[in-house]
């Protein structure tokens, strides 16, 4: 490797960051504002890029001034080339930074929203300037008004699921910042990757539940619903802390048994994600016991709590020991891990980008997953279908919402009957795709004259004009 590029590469990564630990965490500090008004701040970024450039300018120029993929692969594909790029973006991104906090401190920016859009110009500076430029946007439509007064609603609603939402939301941006500088893995996947994407699926299930809880009647069940909620964000906190101890410990936080404490820990989730899954049947069973302001919005809660609890029930499954571990058990051997998401193949293998589903065998993940989101997804789907009819003219029906749920619940069936077959969710069989055809031969059915006739509950009238965000 070039000597000269690895020592350049090493101090202009070092030299910047000063700037932008300054900028994340404490953007509205005066001192902050004095030292990065200096353009002076990439002088540093700019002579490392000169020094590498500039000798280079005769070999460098052609390429640039008429760039070809091939040329341009064959360049960044030295480390002289790779240096040369980095430094550009480190100059760059630094500068683009530095503008975003001088433009947003004079319009009065909370740091809380500074933070993520600095945070994500360092990763992605293209995607973090155009955050930005949409937050500006935003800001002249009124969009702070608005997030202000969901927030305030959220609070009214129920305030521990608000602050569990914020909560999560400040663990994904730490996940991503500390992943910067800890490259360590686990299972073949980044450390901070597992509590990452926790606090993405809690920083969005805490609001759900709680737009719920809004909608059930005020004057019945109100200290038990609350409580509920309440459960619901003391267990999902607990599981967010515990992810992240084990992530900072550098050790696998699902199955884990190598030691008496991570065998502790994760006996503590089992039992207090159990506690969470009691409370949202309490929340399901009060939904189909109530009308909501819409015939749309209550099927949306109810099948929405009905996939959540369906999806929710597979980690039971996830935890039972394969039948590898419960032969190593029988024999009174080790066992550092009891349960696993893949099914027919051990955890850790080849995945799906992102989600790290497997492709080589089944994986529980995928039912859990579709599962737990129609939380979300039905809601939205009803409030799309909601405005639709609103602009024709025409009431709210509720057999789309229930086609919808159908099918939802119906792909997750499907999932689980893939997954335990030790089918990837990449490859489906004949068998898996005649399931799905049924699926949606079901929700035609549904959507048309035979979505008229279903089950009839004893309901209580939910408040007029509770949180009518959504239908």
């Amino acid at each position: 490797m070039d000597e000269v590029a690895s020592m350049v590469f090493s101090v202009s990564s070092r030299g910047v960051m000063p700037f932008w630990l300054l900028m994340l965490v404490a953007p509205r500090w005066r001192w902050t504002n004095r030292i990065v008004g200096s353009p002076g701040i990439v002088v540093g970024a700019i002579a490392m890029y000169a020094a590498l450039v500039v000798p280079q300018l005769a070999h460098l120029l052609p390429v640039v001034a008429r760039p070809r993929l091939p040329a341009i692969a064959a360049l960044l594909g030295t480390s002289r080339g790779a240096a040369i790029a980095w430094t550009h973006f480190l100059a760059l991104d630094l500068f683009a930074g530095r503008w975003i906090l001088l433009d947003a401190t004079p319009r009065g920016w909370s740091g809380w929203w500074l933070r993520p859009i600095l945070l994500a110009t360092l990763l992605f500076a293209p995607l973090g300037l155009g955050l930005y430029l949409l937050g500006r946007a935003g800001e002249r439509a009124g969009v702070d008004a608005a997030l202000r007064r969901l927030w305030q609603r959220g609070v009214r609603a129920h305030r521990p699921l608000a602050l569990l939402t914020v909560g999560s939301a400040a663990l994904l941006l730490g996940c991503l910042g500390w992943s910067l500088v800890d490259q360590r893995l686990v299972a073949g996947v980044p450390v901070w990757v597992k509590p990452a994407k926790f606090a993405l699926s809690v920083g969005m299930m805490a609001p759900a539940i709680a737009w719920i809880i809004a909608q059930l009647p005020a004057e019945r069940w109100r200290r038990r619903v609350y409580a509920a909620g309440t459960v619901i964000a003391g267990v999902a906190a607990l599981e967010l802390m515990i992810i992240t101890v084990q992530a900072a410990r550098g050790v696998a936080s699902h199955f884990n048994q190598t030691t008496r404490l991570d065998g502790t820990l994760f006996s503590i989730m089992g039992a207090s994600i159990s506690l969470l899954w009691l409370a949202e049947l309490y929340l399901a069973v009060r939904a189909f016991r109530t009308s909501f302001a819409s015939p749309a919005r209550s099927w949306a809660i109810r099948l929405g709590l009905a996939g959540a609890l369906f999806g929710g029930s597979f980690g039971f499954l996830m935890a039972a020991p394969t039948p590898g571990q419960r032969a190593a058990l029988q024999a009174h051997q080790p066992t550092p891990a009891l349960g696993a998401h893949a099914v027919g193949v051990p955890d850790g293998g080849p995945g799906l980008p992102v989600t790290r589903w497997s492709t080589t065998g089944g994986d529980l993940r995928v039912p859990h997953f579709l599962g737990l989101h129609a939380l979300q997804g039905l809601p939205v789907i009803a409030w799309l279908l909601s405005r639709r009819r609103r602009g024709r003219g025409q009431p709210a029906s509720a057999r789309p919402v229930i086609a919808a749920g159908a099918a939802w619940l119906g792909l997750t069936a499907v999932a689980l009957v893939q997954a335990l077959r030790g089918q990837p969710v990449s490859a489906p069989d004949a068998l898996t795709v005649g399931l799905v055809a049924m699926v949606a031969m079901a929700t035609l059915v549904l959507a048309g004259r035979g979505g008229r006739a279903l089950f009839t509950f004893r309901r209580v009238a939910a408040p007029e004009g509770a949180a009518s965000a959504v239908p």
